[in-house]
């Protein structure tokens, strides 16, 4: 996180949701957009994650409480995606493991992904517990979901604000279980 700014370091975008494979609860992510070339490269090589290059902006409001987030997928050859929203935080800090429900959304410890050749992969990740805030956010703009081939859902969505937390990534395996 950018402290002097309350923005992320690398900002980014992901549509995911939330599996348990043989009783390894995690993250399936269906895109994640992300300014860097080499990082978006990079990810999906090493990774096999959905990382597509977006422009993303990011800038403080006037008042400096919230942040303006601006999302074009700009990635050849895939579906364009815009996402416009203005967010920040709307209460006091919380640690995610003090609620069950932000405890689910955020404490998961393996991302799981479909690589190139249709296999199904994982990776094992490693962080701190959140630190989370009740937020408010107004989106202005959000064509991500249609982009990656889903309805806009109904109803309204749950929000946090987290300054961030640091991650570190193992390598990504070949899942060899049964089902998927």
């Amino acid at each position: 996180m950018d402290a002097s700014r309350g923005r992320p370091a690398l900002p980014e975008l992901n549509l995911r949701t939330y599996v348990t494979c043989e009783g390894e609860p995690g993250i399936y992510f269906f895109s994640l957009d992300a300014q860097g070339v080499a990082g978006v490269l990079g990810a999906r090589v090493t990774q096999h994650l959905p990382y597509y290059y977006a422009r993303i902006g990011l800038d403080s409001t006037s008042d400096g409480d919230r942040i303006r987030f601006n999302s074009r997928r700009r990635h050849p050859g895939a579906r364009p995606a815009h996402y416009t929203a203005t967010y920040g935080p709307s209460g006091d800090a919380f640690d995610s493991s003090d609620d069950p429900q932000a405890q689910f959304l955020t404490e998961r410890y393996r991302f799981y992904t479909e690589a190139s050749d249709g296999t199904l992969r994982y990776t094992d990740v490693s962080h701190e517990p959140w630190t989370l805030y009740p937020a408010e956010a107004e989106t202005e703009t959000n064509t991500l979901f249609r982009a990656d081939g889903f309805e806009q859902p109904d109803g309204e969505p749950v929000r946090y604000y987290s300054p961030g937390v640091d991650v570190t990534t193992g390598t990504s395996t070949r899942w060899s279980g049964g089902t998927q």
